[in-house]
């Protein structure tokens, strides 16, 4: 799937990538813009002496996403830098969270480097010096042109979810709360109970069903880095280990402890 990624494969992201000025411009805009096609992984930049190290995670609302989400994100920013410059560029060194192969040699045609499995995140480490390459296929114009749609898009987009993401962010920042509720969000919000509802149901979402929701996936996500119980029933604000053990079984249908051991065995 990445080594067939062109410009065109990331929508506008990608013919706006395709008019900068240099690979650094590119893949700063990409990150700016990278809303636009999705964001169940993101990334954050780790700076050393002369290279920056891209660690890609998921945030938590995102669901458990299987290893090739991640390829196919590496294998096609690499094709892109390549198709951008039109050079052969290969990262410095490439690490994946999930077991060893039975054989790498894919991973390493297609990186073209050092590429190490079993780490503790998924990250691809490039040299500082790749960022000052020139695109080869700039339009000053078109760039303006692209820009423009892409910030009108994501404005228009964040309008038409402003409230939910307001909600979501208070959720995020008091779940351990046991008594969290729609009366001490609006609250926060300086709004009424019913004026909030009116601005939830305008945008498609029940409070009760995005708080479960919000929970659900922190719930999955703690249990896969192996948080305890104990430590899950305090972070999302339930009253004791069994109420959440309880919550848990019928959101999921299985337990916290039979859910660990069925996301253990499909990393494995």
């Amino acid at each position: 799937m990445g080594e067939f990624a062109q410009p065109g494969s990331w929508s506008i992201l990608g013919y706006l990538m395709m008019n900068c000025q240099t690979l650094g411009e590119a893949f700063e805009k990409a990150g700016r813009y990278q809303r636009i096609i999705g964001n169940l992984i993101t990334a954050r930049a780790e700076l050393g002496l002369g290279k920056v190290r891209l660690v890609y995670f998921m945030p938590p609302h995102a669901p458990l996403m299987s290893r090739h989400c991640y390829e196919a994100t590496f294998s096609s920013s690499v094709r892109l830098a390549r198709t951008l410059t039109g050079q052969p560029l290969s990262p410095l060194e490439v690490t994946f969270i999930y077991p060893e192969p039975e054989s790498r040699a894919e991973y390493e045609r297609i990186f073209n480097c050092p590429v190490r499995l079993g780490q503790q995140d998924n990250s691809m480490t490039l040299d500082m010096g790749m960022g000052s390459l020139p695109v080869r296929m700039l339009n000053p114009a078109l760039l303006e042109h692209f820009e423009k749609y892409a910030q009108d898009f994501l404005a228009q987009r964040e309008w038409n979810d402003a409230t939910t993401q307001v909600v979501t962010r208070i959720l995020l920042s008091r779940l351990d709360d046991p008594s969290l509720s729609i009366e001490k969000v609006a609250r926060e919000m300086a709004v009424s109970v019913r004026t909030l509802q009116k601005q939830l149901e305008a945008e498609g979402v029940v409070f009760s069903d995005l708080l479960r929701d919000i929970r659900q996936q922190l719930a999955k996500k703690y249990l896969r880095e192996n948080y305890s119980v104990e430590q899950i029933t305090y972070l999302l604000g339930f009253s004791e280990p069994s109420v959440f053990r309880k919550s848990f079984k019928k959101w999921v249908g299985v337990t916290p402890g039979e859910y660990r051991q069925q996301a253990s065995g499909a990393a494995a």
